[in-house]
């Protein structure tokens, strides 16, 4: 078995390969069999990826993407896991939020961005406080379900240990907590960037959602074609980065799955 592990996934990167390769070729067969505004060749589509991934265009239109991205994603981190653990553990606290956090829940993260570009202006808080409101809430709930899935065999041991609520939240519930927030922050990253894109196309002068709609404004379908790609990137970039991430902090975890199972 362990011999056709390499040989199996040489075969699955092969298939994805020619998978991709098929879809290119068919798109510049289209591109050069019906010649369209709407359908550029892939030569002018992959020289406007390259002037978005260095120069002037890199540094005001990507680089601002991605601040906020990350500045939002971790806001919403923070704010989603304190709370979210908070209310999960203080069972006496839920009464008194759980129809706020309901009512948030079910709220589409947009409708508060006309509400707050009127308070924050056409500014980076209000973009970067819009991806807030949004990635919160799947890691709120995480955090929530987290904290009240803890064993109760580990909660009594803190207890008889003589640990306080401080200690007991810090050594027993955020680490068993963890692969929940963890399962949150993934689904976070995809509405991180979605609210990204949204804020900077409706309110901002710079970023990718900005330089998207200048361009199909221009009819420039080639960059806007790039726009999304380089999206595509940064979304791989913080996917590989919190993977990373969550494969370091949960590495006892991983490990104490396979004892126990």
């Amino acid at each position: 078995m362990q011999a056709e592990t390499p040989r199996r996934r040489v075969i699955e990167f092969a298939g994805q390969a020619l998978l991709l390769l098929a879809l290119l070729a068919c798109w510049e067969a289209a591109a050069i069999r019906f010649p369209a505004p709407y359908l550029p060749r892939l030569e002018r589509i992959a020289s406007s990826f390259g002037n978005l991934l260095h120069g002037e265009l890199l540094v005001r239109e990507v680089l601002p993407s991605a601040a906020r991205v990350g500045a939002g994603l971790a806001l919403g981190i923070v704010l989603g896991s304190t709370i979210g653990l908070a209310v999960g553990y203080f069972r006496a606290l839920d009464p008194w939020l759980r129809p706020l956090l309901e009512f948030l829940r079910a709220l589409p993260a947009v409708t508060v961005l006309p509400a707050a570009l009127l308070l924050l202006g056409s500014t980076d808080a209000m973009r970067v406080s819009i991806i807030v409101f949004g990635c919160m809430p799947p890691v709120l709930l995480a955090a929530i379900d987290g904290a009240r899935r803890v064993d109760q065999l580990l909660l009594d041991t803190a207890r008889v240990s003589g640990l306080g609520p401080g200690a007991t939240v810090a050594r027993v519930i955020v680490p068993a907590a963890l692969p929940h927030i963890f399962a949150g922050i993934r689904i976070s990253l995809g509405v991180a960037l979605i609210m990204m894109v949204i804020s900077e196309l409706l309110a901002a002068n710079n970023g990718l959602g900005a330089f998207i709609q200048r361009n199909q404004r221009l009819f420039n379908t080639a960059n806007v074609y790039a726009g999304v790609l380089v999206i595509g990137v940064l979304a791989w970039l913080f996917t590989a980065a919190m993977l990373q991430l969550e494969k370091r902090v949960l590495r006892w975890h991983r490990g104490w799955r396979g004892v126990t199972e």
